[in-house]
């Protein structure tokens, strides 16, 4: 898959995931493959790792003042309040304004993040493992989730794994493979919750150690 073509134009995208799909994962590998052949500006949201050449900003002022850019919102609901009606507005003109500055956007979140009036504004979707139940009902994204009869598609769920991903580009569905980035992954170093104990205990005589796993 060549992203430079698919973002070659300004135009608004949307990634759509469930929670530890490896949403993640693919907005660093979509990073790396344009960096490989193009020079461009970057600007990051919500991004835990940091790369050199990705510039962060933290608040809508900033966002409206980029230009000519790849932006890329993850966790956007904490930067736009998506649950409240009365900025409605507001999101839909930073969103357009944003759009006007020539800059090619990515919103990342949940099926319940895309409300009827922002998904109705995606040009191009990404799609991860989604349950339907966590789409909102009658938006642009669950139709053409729902339109899909591909192997993926269940009853209640696009059962992708983790490297794989579906593209819609308002014609077509292109499906793609995301090799696991291990540098990028910031779960990698969690301590296991619940550890075996170690016990001593009395065979033949003498100490000998033994681990098992409380019930």
């Amino acid at each position: 898959m060549k992203f430079h073509k698919l973002f070659g134009k300004p135009q608004i995208v949307g990634l759509v995931a469930n929670s530890n799909t490896g949403k993640s994962n693919l907005i660093y590998y979509l990073i790396e493959e344009l960096s490989k052949d193009f020079d461009f500006s970057v600007y990051a949201y919500g991004l835990r790792n940091k790369i050199q050449f990705v510039r962060e900003f933290n608040s809508i002022e900033e966002l409206e003042q980029i230009k000519d850019s790849l932006i890329i919102i993850d966790e956007r609901f904490s930067l736009f309040d998506l649950d409240n009606r009365k900025i409605k507005r507001k999101i839909e003109n930073t969103l357009r304004l944003v759009f006007h500055n020539n800059n090619v956007i990515l919103l990342c979140g949940l099926g319940e993040n895309f409300k009827k009036f922002l998904s109705a504004k995606l040009d191009l979707i990404i799609f991860k493992k989604v349950s339907f139940a966590e789409l909102v009902n009658g938006s642009r994204v669950k139709n053409i989730v729902m339109n899909y009869n591909g192997v993926e598609r269940g009853t209640a769920i696009l059962a992708l794994r983790d490297n794989e991903a579906i593209i819609f580009d308002g014609m077509h569905y292109y499906k793609i493979e995301v090799p696991y980035l291990r540098q990028y992954d910031t779960k990698l170093n969690n301590v296991p919750i619940f550890v075996p104990k170690i016990k001593m205990e009395a065979k033949n005589g003498r100490n000998t150690h033994r681990t098992e796993l409380s019930a």
